[in-house]
């Protein structure tokens, strides 16, 4: 396994790598910032071309405009690919790069969040009893960006729209601000799923405190989870004490890792995101973009009746 980009998230991957060492082998890492620090036990390769060709599997942790086109090269050379989310920077782009693979080469795309204590509950408790609304929340300081609060941080919260919802996602309404541009630094979205949920979600980059939470609804149970707190509590809907659901304690990375070494070794995919499954959060993502800048009204007024 090679590393292409060895900024915080590609130095959070190799720390994790090199703690499973029964499960990958690390041949090298590049990054284009010369300055930046190799982590420890993971030797500089020379390029881009030399990440791919040296290893089996590539993590791609690098700016998203440079998704499509390093996802592509790796792809194309046989290798498996897990790249940070989003997929890339475009609907169309992304869903190119889910085009089966003549080398078989497999793509993984990192919507970490799966791997959240809280998420991994839900995701197990939502098999009993089925979704019916969801409410998410995903305020705070975040990383300076050109891209916009939808695709910084909505395309979390819209992959585990559809991975907990059992359906797929239909983006119904929403509203920007305070400019209304893609590049929005706040944002409401309303949602549904093909099995029958309704959802909101607000994601706010202004806020001055770190928020990350999800109400999941289902015709027993309304579940609070903290996601960044780790915390995850239960209350009957016809009424009753709140109780605390236990949660399991693997990093969320390492857990992440893991899932990706099993699908490799030919197991069954489960949580781990897959191309497009990355494809369509990044689908997602546009189609809030357009309701929230007035574009999707347009383009229907437009199309005519």
């Amino acid at each position: 396994m090679s590393l292409v980009g060895l900024g915080v998230m590609g130095a959070r991957h190799a720390r994790v790598l090199a703690s499973l060492r029964d499960r990958f082998d690390v041949v090298g890492g590049y990054d284009t910032n010369e300055d930046v620090p190799m982590p420890p036990g993971v030797a500089r390769l020379s390029g881009e071309s030399e990440a791919i060709e040296r290893a089996e599997v590539v993590v791609i942790a690098t700016p998203i405009e440079t998704h499509e086109d390093l996802v592509a090269r790796a792809l194309a050379s046989g290798r498996h690919v897990l790249v940070e989310k989003p997929l890339c920077a475009n609907a169309s782009a992304a869903h190119a790069l889910c085009a089966p693979a003549r080398s078989g080469a497999m793509l993984f795309v990192g919507h970490s969040e799966r791997f959240n204590p809280v998420v991994r509950a839900l995701a197990r408790l939502a098999r009993r009893d089925p979704v019916v609304a969801m409410d998410m929340r995903r305020v705070g300081p975040s990383r300076p960006s050109d891209w916009g609060v939808l695709v910084n941080l909505a395309v979390h919260d819209l992959d585990l729209a559809a991975y907990l919802g059992g359906g797929e996602v239909a983006v119904r309404g929403g509203v920007g601000g305070p400019n209304a541009s893609p590049a929005a630094d706040m944002a409401h979205v309303l949602f549904s799923t093909a099995a029958g949920a309704v959802g909101h979600l607000f994601v706010d980059s202004t806020a001055p405190t770190r928020q990350r939470t999800i109400r999941l609804t289902t015709s027993r149970w309304i579940y609070d989870g903290d996601l960044l707190a780790a915390r995850l509590a239960r209350t009957p809907t016809a009424g009753g004490p709140r109780t605390d659901v236990p949660l399991p304690l693997e990093e969320p990375l390492a857990a992440q890792a893991n899932a990706l070494a099993d699908a490799l070794d030919g197991a069954a995919i489960r949580e781990i995101a897959t191309g497009p499954e990355g494809a369509r959060a990044v689908h997602l993502v546009e189609r809030a973009a357009a309701i929230c800048t007035g574009r999707a009204e347009k383009l229907s007024l437009a199309s005519g009746p």
